[in-house]
């Protein structure tokens, strides 16, 4: 029976070790935390979104997009559904395609997993920091450093990433994986909110508002989002926030463009304020504009305006001015610093580069070794697809492991 070691104990170590004892092999899976799948228990608000049905290579992030949608092709959803349905836990999509557990517990998943792994009879050692893997005399050899010490004929890389250290995750797993000759594209927080720089977003903490929101750098615009924007006192989070954090990545001079009607045109918007402006002359700016966005959005919009929403009234008003307020709810510019820390981040972006291991996920530096998960440079967006990369990646390294360990 052949040895397989497995460094990680995270979504894509649990599913490598649980694919590689059911093709057969002896399977032991070292975590640096006191049980295997901590980081799955805070995933989709408590709820576990562990996949999606609409997998596709516009929803990732990567170096090599030439290499991840080869990877893809043998990564369908029902690779995920099959696996749990393997081990007995009932999943359902929502209309989104986003795949949760039927009872929307993931202390659920967590709980389904470490049974699979003792009926398995896959030795789990928790409480391991790995250190150091090399090759030596047929094999790989793995310490920790509580100085302890395994012998394996096939070693599986899966120790995650750098987001969410609390989480037990340091990037040990890059420095592993470099000792065997890899190489790691620079990494960066992914899935995070934005720092921005404005005065008015202290005043506005809190507020949530339906928007749409670009990216934009060097005079064009990367990447645009829709959704709930969460304005705080640092800069903007929510998913459309979150998602854009994937495209910003080392980028400086970034800033965000907010769009509050992105239904409407600007020219549109400019004939509705108009009208509301000739409706009531008499009347205060916030009085004339109540009702068309959060007062203190409308309050910030009107002050950056050069306009006193109390004291001014719309008589007063000059066009210039009622065309820089249509201007600044259709594009209110927010000075991005970068990304907030690891602490926030929930992926990694960037990682061991893809063009660096084969189409069954073994490394084409060392033979034997394997890598799976967000130790790799792919990252999700928002929705199940950073879970689905981490199962499949696990499963199709795990199978293979078994199969190539004699190597």
């Amino acid at each position: 029976m052949k040895e397989i070691l497995v460094v990680g104990g995270g979504a894509a170590g649990i599913a490598a070790a649980l694919s590689a004892a059911e093709a057969g092999g002896r399977v032991t899976i070292l975590e640096g935390l006191n049980r295997p799948g901590k980081k799955l228990l805070v995933t989709g608000n408590g709820r576990c979104n562990l996949g999606n049905t609409r997998i596709a290579p516009e929803c990732y992030h990567t170096a090599r997009p030439d290499r991840l949608k080869v990877l893809l092709k043998q990564m369908p959803a029902t690779l995920t559904t099959d696996f749990f349905e393997r081990w007995g836990l009932m999943t359902m999509a929502d209309e989104a395609g986003r795949l949760y557990p039927y009872c929307r517990q993931a202390s659920m998943v967590v709980d389904v997993l470490l049974l699979a792994l003792q009926r398995r009879g896959v030795a789990v050692e928790t409480d391991c920091t790995v250190t150091e893997a090399f090759w030596d005399r047929g094999g790989f050899t793995v310490k920790s450093s509580q100085g302890s010490r395994w012998r394996s004929d096939a070693l599986i890389l899966a120790a995650g990433g750098k987001a969410a250290p609390k989480q037990g995750l340091n990037g040990g797993g890059y420095a592993l994986a470099k000792g065997f000759g890899h190489s790691c594209t620079p990494l960066y927080p992914c899935l995070t909110a934005l720092r921005c720089t404005h005065s008015a977003l202290r005043g506005l903490k809190g507020i949530r508002v339906l928007c749409t929101v670009a990216l934009c750098a060097g005079g064009r615009e990367i990447a645009r989002e829709s959704g709930e924007l969460q304005l705080t006192e640092y800069g903007v989070s929510g998913i459309p926030a979150m998602q854009l954090s994937c495209r910003l990545g080392a980028q400086k001079g970034a800033n965000v463009s907010v769009d509050f009607f992105p239904d409407c045109s600007m020219r549109a918007l400019h004939t509705l304020l108009r009208r509301r402006a000739e409706e009531c002359p008499d009347s205060t700016l916030e009085d004339a504009f109540l009702g068309l966005l959060h007062k203190r959005i409308m309050y910030a919009l009107m002050k950056e305006a050069g306009l006193s929403p109390l004291s001014r009234t719309v008589r007063t008003l000059r066009p210039e001015e009622l065309a820089r307020l249509a201007e600044l709810l259709k594009n209110w510019r927010l000075p991005v610093e970068g990304p907030m820390g690891w602490e926030q981040a929930q992926v990694t972006g960037g990682g061991i580069a893809l063009q660096e291991i084969g189409d069954d996920f073994q490394s084409r530096c060392r033979p034997g070794l394997y890598l799976a998960g967000e130790v790799l440079d792919v990252a999700g967006e928002c929705g199940g697809y950073n879970l689905h990369w981490a199962w499949c990646s696990g499963i199709l390294a795990g199978r293979r492991a078994v199969g190539e360990a004699e190597l």
